[in-house]
């Protein structure tokens, strides 16, 4: 709770500081235009206060279901899960080589129904991320910037299988079950200013910390994305852009399972303004879970805004 606190007194230091970076407005190389894209680290040194709602689920999630007795197969249930996110972040640009940034993430899941309350239960969580980046390299049509990290997250897991079968074997176990993380990573991004038309952004970061399951154990992470920017509006004469983003990663921190998820992300967004953006989009992962028999499917639809200062 401590270091929240002085994460959310630092945010309001940042807010409240004059802006002094030199890059403002929706960044450009070049002669393209680049698509915010909330999907991704960009490498930009500008200052920016960016908001977003994600709200979505899985689809044809099943899961088996064990006797709390002897173990033994009882059958195969639905499992699917709503989920929801809020996601703030703040980008301060202190010189203009120089950011340093704050994120919020508060994360929700429960089933769907009252198979999957009972299988996978609900899941709170609440995260902060202070970071810095630095501008490594730039030229007219290429930029690439070196970023470190720390993030400090708790969860609340009620988990009422774990719990019943607990019970049942005469242990002592715990229906609500809080656990804490703190990681630290680093990063390298890079933007190609590709054309008018197109622009390409790619992000690679590696963590290490503590997870979630309650083990106590560490655990490296990885994640790797590319991004793909349109500027629509040179070819359909309205202020659009698009960007289709890809990735992997491995021992998300806000997800259930340590295994490889791939995901696509597609944006669209209003860029007529040059200090603000809004846009839509819509996020599908892949992934395999421990607790699941089949590959889950997860879609979000996001809205998002940023305001550049």
């Amino acid at each position: 709770m401590a270091r929240h606190l002085a994460l959310l007194g630092l945010i309001a230091v940042m807010l409240a500081a004059p802006a002094a970076a030199k890059e403002s407005g929706i960044p450009r190389l070049d002669e393209h235009q680049f698509v915010p894209v909330p999907a991704i680290t960009e490498p930009f040194m500008t200052t920016f206060l960016q908001m977003s709602l994600g709200l979505g689920g899985t689809l044809n999630a099943t899961q088996p279901l064990f006797s709390p007795i002897d173990s033994t197969l009882i059958g195969i249930v639905d499992s699917n899960q709503f989920l929801t996110g809020i996601r703030f972040r703040y980008q301060y640009g202190v010189k203009n080589w120089l950011v340093v940034s704050l994120r919020i993430n508060i994360i929700g899941r429960l089933g769907t129904d009252t198979s999957s309350l009972l299988t996978d239960g609900i899941t709170g969580a609440l995260g902060f991320e202070l970071g810095w980046m630095m501008r490594v390299y730039r030229s007219r049509s290429v930029l690439v910037s070196g970023s470190v990290s720390l993030t400090s997250a708790s969860a609340t897991f009620v988990d009422v299988s774990d719990w019943f079968q607990a019970q049942m074997a005469g242990e002592d176990a715990n229906l609500v079950r809080p656990s804490t993380s703190l990681t630290g990573s680093g990063g390298v991004h890079a933007a190609w200013g590709i054309n008018r038309r197109f622009g390409l952004l790619g992000s690679l970061i590696a963590g290490y910390g503590e997870s979630f399951d309650g083990t106590g154990d560490n655990a490296w992470r990885s994640d790797v994305r590319f991004a793909l920017s349109y500027e629509a509006a040179q070819d359909l004469n309205i202020p659009l852009g698009l960007a289709l983003t890809v990735g992997r990663n491995e021992n998300n921190l806000y997800a259930e399972s340590d295994a490889a998820t791939w995901f696509w992300n597609l944006r669209v967004a209003g860029i007529g303004r040059s200090d603000f953006t809004a846009g839509v989009g819509l996020q599908s992962a892949y992934f395999d879970s421990p607790n699941q028999s089949d590959r889950v499917q997860q879609l979000e639809i996001r809205l998002d805004m940023r305001y550049f200062y």
